[in-house]
């Protein structure tokens, strides 16, 4: 028998006979995945936003290096991820995976700080929605719309795709994604053409290690990591996916090649654009326009408005994508009856968790609302502060998801390769150790500043993993038999 403390064993997931708990199967394929998870890193946004963080206060001309830096310890956890999503297929990824091998308190305490990250994060980008949009519109239609009017648009319109079938939202950011991965390809082309160093003159110095691990290389590695932010998700769509057996981790490992490769590439032609010796103090003086400079130069300045306009299409496809991952989650618990039963049914036509995609928007519209109603700006405080906090909580997640699967391993002869199950996840986890270091012990840069904020939102990003450790307690004293029921819909059987 089953001690209660012990990890959750496998079972089989079984929908209610007129399917109205069972979400839509057979989907979405590979690209649809990809596509999900490559727009919920937000890539145009990544590279106007980010890169200039990343190399003004970071590692400077690093940022190349850095890129790669992540990406192969991001693939090293992929590999445990994806061994372990062969064996559980679940709309509550890493709520599934860590209950697996950590336990029912740990499982549910990931899934309550799932929840929080996924929307701190959705929170800052619809903060930055509003922002650029309106800056974009207001200067050329010469208006004065509030940021806030398209914030709240672009939740209405994720919610609108959010509760139809995974495939509609999926073919929206398709568009979306290839358009903004488009853009950016055309930069890197025209940075070749039209770059004042002459590409026989470019130099690899951004990959050395010297140059790596230069500077303040904590904020480079926590920023590089937000940029990979999304590529998780693979597996939370594995109840809808195609063969998930197999779509599930090719999904996965082409997203973060394809991120890791796609990164490092253009942070390479930037800096060699402008010059190994000059990027830097340009990052500090010109800030978010430092992209946009280079474009200047390398496209004009009709090609700086094309950049101007799908960084905000790029921040859509982000908060689609976040949408559909916390509603996924809060669909997973309330299958389970661990919250409101009702948010783990689906639509009894589009069989989408529509519930749980309303109760998703109503949460963070109230945020947005109370950002608004102060008169506080989208940029230096929702967009900052909450995608920050939400990158931290990703962090943590990983490194427990990390522990997880390889303590998983260990206790199952489900998988015996060692590469898959013991020698990749240990590296991964000794990988991830240090992100969640200078994470944590750096929220103040991710905040943009210390004190009772750190404080504040340090306590806010611990508080959500403890309050589903204690929830899962209390339903052990309370009830027993529904504790010991919590696996009844994690996943498959093996």
């Amino acid at each position: 028998m089953l001690h209660q403390d012990d990890p959750a064993p496998l079972a089989t997931v079984k929908d209610s006979p007129d399917g109205s708990t069972g979400l839509a199967r057979n989907q979405i394929g590979v690209l649809g995945i990809v596509f999900f998870v490559v727009a919920a890193a937000a890539p145009l946004t990544v590279v106007v936003a980010l890169f200039p963080v990343i190399i003004g206060a970071g590692n400077g001309i690093g940022i190349a290096g850095v890129f790669v830096l992540v990406a192969l310890v991001l693939t090293l956890f992929a590999v445990g991820y994806v061994a372990m999503s062969k064996h559980i297929t679940n709309a509550g990824a890493f709520y599934a995976f860590i209950t697996r091998g950590l336990g029912r308190p740990m499982g549910l305490g990931s899934a309550s700080l799932a929840i929080f990250a996924y929307n701190a994060i959705q929170l800052g980008v619809i903060g930055g929605f509003g922002y650029y949009a309106a800056e974009f519109v207001n200067k050329h239609s010469g208006a004065s719309i509030p940021w806030w009017v398209f914030s709240f648009l672009a939740m209405g319109a994720s919610l609108f795709l959010g509760v139809r079938q995974i495939h509609a939202g999926a073919r929206v950011l398709a568009v979306l994604l290839t358009l903004e991965t488009g853009v950016i390809v055309i930069l890197n082309i025209g940075i070749l053409l039209n770059s004042p160093t002459p590409v026989s003159d470019y130099s690899f110095e951004p990959f050395a290690p010297s140059a790596v691990f230069a500077g303040a290389i904590g904020v480079a590695l926590m920023f590089a990591h937000a940029s990979f932010i999304g590529f998780e998700g693979t597996a939370i769509y594995g109840e809808e996916a195609k063969d998930p057996k197999r779509t599930v981790p090719r999904a996965t490992y082409a997203a973060v090649i394809f991120m890791g490769v796609f990164y490092a590439v253009t942070a390479f032609l930037i800096v060699n654009s402008v010059g190994v010796d000059k990027v830097v103090d340009l990052a500090e003086t010109e800030g978010g326009n430092l992209v946009f400079a280079v474009s200047d130069t390398a496209l004009g300045r009709v090609g700086t408005e094309a950049f101007q306009l799908l960084v905000i299409t790029s921040l859509f496809a982000a908060i689609l994508t976040f949408h559909n991952n916390v509603a996924r989650y809060l669909y997973s618990l309330g299958r389970q009856g661990v919250i409101w039963a009702r948010l783990g049914t689906t639509h009894p036509r589009r069989q989408s968790p529509a519930l749980a995609c309303y109760v998703q928007i109503a949460m963070v519209a109230v945020v947005v609302a109370i950002f608004a109603v102060l008169g506080l700006d989208p940029y230096a405080t929702l967009f900052t502060w909450w995608t920050g906090v939400g990158a931290a909580g990703i962090i943590l997640l990983q490194t427990i998801a990390s522990v997880a699967i390889f303590v998983f391993f260990r206790r199952s002869d489900v998988d015996k390769r060692p590469w898959n199950t013991f020698i990749a996840p240990l590296l991964g986890i000794a990988g991830l150790l240090p992100f969640l270091w200078y994470a944590v012990t750096g929220m103040d840069v991710l905040l943009g500043g210390g004190g009772w904020l750190q404080i504040s939102f340090t306590a806010m990003l611990f508080a959500s993993l403890l309050i589903g450790i204690v929830g899962a307690y209390v339903i052990r004293a309370r009830s027993p038999q529904r504790y010991a029921e919590l696996n009844s819909t994690l996943g498959d059987r093996v």
